[in-house]
């Protein structure tokens, strides 16, 4: 990353996610979630209770902003435009038609369109359009990826039309809804791979799945840095194994007073409680899921008014109860829990659970 670009990605509120973004991902690790995501709650159902990503994990995690101006824009473009005209008086270059499919560019386009490395002579332009390119990379290859191969909708160009207005958006909640919205639908049969946010869900495994996650090093937080190699053979990332019951529920507690200014500005909003927005996307943020069904529309704004001003009012929607002290497992939540759930992904992980309660009950039949 050119140094110059750090002051855009600082004022924009996106330099902690610019950090993790070459973080390896643990596909193993990923799909074990996957088949422990219930839609009904927007949750994991795990052995010692339900848990969910939250805001403040995405504040935290990924330094975004969760305060700001809902993210929407109109999925189409301008009036007597194309998506070509308008891409070129943004970058400054028209595309060719062969790196648009159904609405969406490629990202080499953009690759090519900027060098990745800025002369050391180079002009305001230069460095202007260097930035823009980066933001759209970061937005589609990072932010909100999907399952396209390459291809980001043409419509978050709006967003870096402007970069000193990229910094207003609630980048925070946008990326957690379309995250929610994709395990929702990734733990359902028949889908062969999950997208968006992915290193946010890595990142919330190992910070309370910790026998998972690599060693932890003594750089500064929020970054990929703060991860040391990762452990080899068994114990390492890449190897799933039964350690659901190894649950850290307050990971932060002891890191709150270390963390930059930016992973704490939104701070009264970690538990918010209402719809979380992202252009035609609106899922609830600790709440029961919705779907969003019906024929396309265009003018998602007007569609989503209601969560929308439900957004503007956020600081009204603050959840303030108690929380509940100790790791116990209520018995009538285990009761609910294991005719719903898939307790095991593979046969080993069953045998070794059954085995250790064989052993159990014979040990307290002889004691």
């Amino acid at each position: 990353m050119d140094v110059r670009l750090i002051p855009f990605l600082q004022a924009a509120g996106v330099y902690g996610l610019a950090r993790v973004s070459s973080l390896q991902l643990d596909w193993n690790l990923i799909a074990a979630l996957v088949e422990r995501w219930r839609p009904e709650t927007h949750s994991f159902h795990l052995p010692m209770g339900e848990c969910t990503i939250t805001l403040q994990d995405v504040a935290v995690l990924l330094g975004l902003p969760i305060d700001g101006e809902p993210v929407m824009c109109p999925i189409a473009p301008p009036p007597g435009h194309t998506w070509r005209t308008t891409i070129g008086q943004i970058f400054g270059q028209i595309s060719p038609e062969n790196v648009f499919n159904k609405g969406r560019i490629r990202l080499t386009w953009f690759e090519r369109l900027s060098p990745p490395v800025l002369c050391a002579d180079a002009g305001d332009d230069e460095v202007m359009l260097h930035a823009r390119c980066y933001f759209i990379q970061l937005l589609g290859g990072s932010m909100f990826t999907d399952h396209s191969g390459g291809l980001i909708h043409s419509f978050w160009v709006h967003f870096v039309r402007d970069l000193a207005e990229f910094g207003g958006y609630a980048w925070g909640p946008a990326v957690l809804a379309r995250l929610y919205r994709e395990l929702c639908s990734g733990c359902k049969g028949g889908r062969l791979e999950v997208a968006e946010c992915l290193h946010l869900l890595q990142l919330w495994a190992w910070e309370r799945l910790t026998s998972l996650a690599p060693i932890q090093t003594t750089v500064p937080l929020v970054g990929v840095g703060f991860w040391g190699d990762q452990l080899p053979g068994p114990h390492g990332v890449r190897y799933v194994v039964a350690v659901f019951l190894l649950f850290i529920w307050e990971p932060y507690a002891g890191i709150l007073d270390r963390l930059p200014d930016y992973c704490l500005a939104g701070r009264p909003l970690w538990r918010y409680r209402g719809p979380l927005i992202c252009v035609y996307i609106v899922e609830p943020h600790q709440h029961h899921a919705m779907m969003l069904r019906g024929q396309k529309v265009l003018d998602y704004i007007q569609t989503h008014q209601p969560s929308v001003t439900h957004w503007q009012h956020r600081m009204e929607h603050i959840w303030i109860d108690d929380l509940i002290d100790g790791d116990a497992t209520v018995p009538e939540y285990m009761d609910w829990y294991l005719p719903r759930t898939v307790r095991f992904l593979s046969h080993i992980g069953a045998l070794h659970v059954h085995l250790v309660s064989i052993f159990s009950l014979l040990y307290l039949h002889f004691l």
